[in-house]
Formats: structure tokens, sequence, C-alpha cells
């Protein structure tokens, strides 16, 4: 491929993608729950880590525009697109990679979580297994001392993509639902298993929640 066509390729996907989430996440049946304790946490300058499986990303992304939340995007080219999508949408990022500049982001997102920034991450990312949760995001987030929230995804109509993630695109019209847990800290004294454990199973719950809502 050309340097010209490289260069119109990438101006043209970030550009697309970031149509396509407006237009698509503004189509939408959507139901919200959760998110009046969560704000309120905002509001009083909480520091939150919102965790959202990485395969359930389109419907978070957009609602949570324009807050300034901060997201971990890879050193990768889709990194790159990803990166431009989502600070369009009004987010701050942060890049880095679970093996390149692990350490350096993770630092970067502890100092702005002890400003008082919030972060979102993907606590099976980037590469899997599937709805397992690694340490790093309950490591980050009692280091800084924040707020863990799980959010939950479902659509009604919907395209799962044949990627280990098994990546959910809501299609267009979709009744959908985005629950947001109520924000927590572990108690003292448990080994990061038992942690573990723990944000699985309020994922697994907010989760259920959503699929529960767009059967009605």
């Amino acid at each position: 491929m050309s340097a010209k066509k490289e260069k119109f390729k990438e101006k043209l996907i970030p550009l697309f993608a970031y149509n396509l989430i407006k237009w698509t996440n503004k189509s939408y049946r959507l139901e919200v729950e959760g998110w009046e304790a969560v704000e309120s946490k905002l509001a009083q300058g909480e520091s939150l880590v919102f965790s959202s499986w990485h395969g359930k990303s389109w419907i978070p992304a957009y609602f949570l525009r324009d807050l300034g939340i901060y997201a971990l995007t890879s050193l990768s080219r889709d990194g790159s697109y990803m990166t431009e999508i989502l600070e369009k949408l009004g987010w701050n990022t942060v890049r880095g990679s679970s093996s390149r500049g692990a350490s350096r982001s993770l630092l970067a997102l502890y100092r702005k979580l002890k400003e008082g920034a919030s972060t979102a991450l993907t606590p099976d990312g980037p590469t899997g297994p599937i709805y397992e949760i690694k340490p790093g995001i309950i490591f980050l987030q009692e280091k800084a001392d924040s707020m863990l929230v799980p959010l939950g995804v479902a659509a009604c109509w919907k395209k799962n993509f044949a990627s280990w993630d098994h990546y959910l695109l809501p299609l267009p019209f979709s009744k959908t639902a985005l629950i947001f847990g109520q924000p927590f800290r572990f108690k003292s004294g448990l080994e990061m298993e038992e942690k573990q454990q723990i944000l699985k199973e309020k994922m697994e719950k907010v989760n259920a929640r959503a699929a529960e809502i767009v059967k009605k």
C-alpha cells in the first residue's frame, strides 16, 4: 500500500468508527440502571475505576463520553485508531500494553487517579481469557484508593464477532441495557484471588441484569 493510501486509511477508519458509534448509540432504545449513584460519586470528586468486559465497550464508550475519563489504549496501530476515536468522544487516553510500556502506563493512570480523575479498564483484556479477572485492575484501584464500578451490557439485536472477546456490536435501533453496579472497595485482609472472584461475581451480576432487561 502506498504512503498516500495508508495515510488516507489512517484518517478514514477512526472517522468512520466515530460516526458509527455516535449514530448507532443514538438509535438504541437504551435502559440504564445504577447511574445516579455513580454520577453522585463523580460529583463528589470520587476517583472511580469502571470495569467493563473487553468485548462490551461499544455502549459504555458512548454513554461515558465527555467526562474526561481515562482509557488505556494499546501501542498498536489499532490502538492508535482507538485513541483517536475515544478522544473525539471526549475521553482522555494513556497508551500502553500488557508487555511493552505496561509499568509506565499503569503509573500514569495511578497518578491521574490520585489527582481525582477516573478511568475505565477491561479486566479480561487485552487478550483474554474472556470473562476472567486479571489482577491489574484491582492492583491499580487499591493503590490509588479508588472505587470499582462494574458495568453490565446487553443488546436484543446484536452481532457477536468471531474474536477472542466475542465483541458485541448492538445493531441499530436495538433495545439495549447498561447497568452500573454500586461503587465499592474491597474489605481489608482479602487475598488477591478472593478479590478477583468478588469482582467477577459482581461483573456477572450486572451483565445478567442487563440480559434480563433486553429480554422483556
